[in-house]
């Protein structure tokens, strides 16, 4: 079973190596020795620049690892600097914990990036006798997942036809390969992970001393392969497997369940108590947490609000927001931890975005925080300063959910005149849906009809395209051609000529991509009021039947293109995607990498203010 499992996994690899989008790849000049390292390896990189790169004295390299247990690091390199013959070398050593490593080149500025094509140059930690290890193939998977789907499924299906009793990896390989290549259960690889499966389950059924995270991945994959009565046994046997959770969950669930029975808080506490500081993170602290804040024990909370704060615990301004609901006398405490929630919302620069790509994504992920805090400022601190916080992001940002809050936040505070500015800039956004638009208009006391009303939008109107088109870039892109779906050629300026267009690219092996396109659907239908389009560039995905059935099951209304010569990408410096550009009538990009939630105003703020 196992020989015949790796051939066909070995010719699954096969056929997937040459699908064309993972075949069209770019010299690379990034060399690491050794090739195949373990962990704690010292290594040494040489860098041969890029043309975009060559000039600089001294380059970064940046890269991330992750260990076992999926946790990503950010590793201190340092700088490369340039030797004889132009080629960039440092030295750095992999961290003991790491199982895999994926690295970017840039300048000092953190503007151009070297990102290997959009595939990154990377790392897999081997074991002693020169095998991948296991989780490293995984750690690539989940790099990637969001990046390639390809190359994700690429690596667990290495994974798998290298540690095949890996239970764990079964069930994800199915589901990532129905993502990825739309596979249905009427297929010859439906099939053969039929039979997989029937002989994982017998070879286990009678194991009595199997583990519950075996147990768990086999009724995972029964479900995958649409097996429900091996999955109804799976499932009995994963309930039946209390003896071995891992170490957390062995010692939080009998606890937790006693104190489902009688409800003595304090005995629960006590018994996890016990076992701290060897619990350092997972289960055990969250539901203390939850456990000392609900029976009100003020001494009790203090101590596991402290031990849950960080990246592993509670989303601080969850737990804030806890705190202010259970205890109200620690209102302090709770801003407190927002606060320093807030101030700390710098996330690590994902691999391949450029330092100004980051800001921005930080800005707009920033715009819930914006909320969350002052809301809580609101109910827990002081109004006046919550007022001043979503002031000053409206300020910066043109997004109708902050307005909307800065509405609310005003009429609390009285300021009808002030939440009726607010709410008309909602209103008057092109995104807004009608209805939404005239329940803010009744909340202020005026109609959709009144002048009154009709003088707010307009000078709501004007504040944010104004606002919106002062964040606005000015370059021309280099010339550059796409195909159409019977593999005609275009300038890319044809296409674009005359008026404002959206491009977005975006590839059917791109699972985020594929859940934005409902969203992008939206947005050609909210653009052409405004004479502008949507004009999507699939990367490295060729046209063909598949492709037009993809476009006709996913609703795809607007023109699709496609760049199988990195033509397009090139031109627009595109590393990753989805990514989005809008371009002015003249073909000039005016806003770079923008969330689609935005692209309306600016758009409208073209339309409108050409001349700005």
């Amino acid at each position: 079973m196992v020989n015949h499992r790796l051939s066909t996994l070995q010719a699954i690899g096969i056929a997937l190596a040459l699908v064309p989008m993972l075949s069209c790849s770019r010299e690379t000049g990034l060399r690491f020795s050794p090739e195949s390292p373990r962990a704690g390896s010292d290594i040494t990189v040489n860098y041969v620049a890029s043309a975009t790169l060559a000039d600089e004295s001294e380059l970064l390299l940046r890269g991330t690892s992750r260990t076992a247990g999926g946790e990503v690091e950010l590793l201190t390199i340092p700088n490369m600097t340039r030797g004889s013959g132009g080629t960039f070398t440092t030295r750095f050593t992999l961290p003991e914990s790491a199982v895999y490593a994926a690295f970017v080149v840039e300048d000092a500025a953190g503007q151009r990036i070297d990102a290997n094509g959009g595939r990154l140059f990377d790392l897999l930690v081997h074991s002693a006798n020169g095998t991948p290890l296991y989780r490293g193939l995984v750690g690539r998977a989940d790099e990637f997942e969001d990046r390639n789907l390809l190359t994700s499924l690429e690596a667990l299906r290495r994974a798998q036809e290298l540690y095949p009793d890996s239970l764990d990896g079964w069930g994800r390989l199915r589901s990532l390969e129905r993502r990825a290549l739309g596979s249905s259960r009427g297929d010859s690889l439906f099939a053969w992970h039929q039979e997989n499966f029937a002989g994982i389950d017998e070879r286990h059924r009678d194991r009595e001393d199997l583990a519950l995270a075996a147990a768990e991945a086999i009724f995972d994959y029964a479900g995958e392969v649409g097996d429900a009565a091996a999955r109804d046994y799976w499932d009995a046997r994963v309930d039946e497997t209390i003896g071995s959770f891992s170490w957390s969950q062995s010692v939080t669930l009998p606890i937790l369940r006693q104190w489902m029975a009688d409800r003595n808080s304090e005995a629960a506490l006590d018994a996890w108590e016990a076992y701290w500081p060897e619990a350092q993170r997972g289960q055990i602290r969250t539901f203390s947490l939850q456990i000392a804040l609900w029976s009100k024990n003020l001494e009790a909370s203090d101590r596991w609000i402290q031990r849950n704060l960080g990246p592993i615990g509670y989303n601080d301004f969850m737990m804030a927001e806890m705190i202010f609901e259970w205890f109200p006398e620690r209102c302090e405490r709770a801003v407190e931890i927002a606060r320093a929630a807030f101030e700390q919302a710098n996330a690590i620069r994902p691999l391949g975005r450029t330092a100004d790509e980051h800001a921005r994504s930080l800005e707009v992920g920033r715009a819930p925080l914006w909320m969350d805090y002052a809301m809580l400022l609101s109910r827990c601190a002081s109004p006046e300063e919550a007022l001043a916080v979503v002031e000053e992001a409206t300020a910066r940002s043109a997004r109708p959910d902050l307005y909307e809050a800065l509405g609310g936040l005003k009429l609390d505070a009285g300021d009808i005149e002030g939440a009726a500015r607010a709410y008309a800039v909602v209103a008057s956004d092109p995104g807004t849906p009608g209805n939404r638009a005239d329940s803010l208009v009744e909340l202020v006391g005026h109609t959709p009809e009144s002048l009154e009303w009709g003088a707010l939008l307009v000078a709501a109107r004007a504040q944010v395209l104004a606002l919106v088109l002062s964040q606005a870039e000015d370059w021309t892109p280099a010339a550059s051609h796409v195909t159409d779906a019977s593999g005609e050629g275009h300038a890319l300026a044809d296409l674009t000529a005359g008026k404002p267009t959206v491009l977005v690219f975006w590839a059917r092996w791109c699972g985020p991509c594929i859940e934005k396109i409902p969203d992008v659907v939206r947005l050609q239908e909210t653009l052409v009021p405004l004479g502008a389009q949507v004009l999507s560039i699939a990367w490295r995905d060729p046209p063909g039947p598949e492709m037009d059935a993809f476009i006709e099951e996913h609703g795809i209304d607007y023109p699709v293109y496609h760049d199988l010569e990195d033509s397009v990408t090139d031109a627009f410096g595109v590393t990753a995607i989805q990514t989005n550009f809008v371009l002015d009538a003249d073909g000039r990009v005016r806003f770079e990498r923008p969330e689609l939630d935005d692209i309306p105003r600016q758009v409208e703020a073209l339309v409108r203010l050409p001349s700005g």
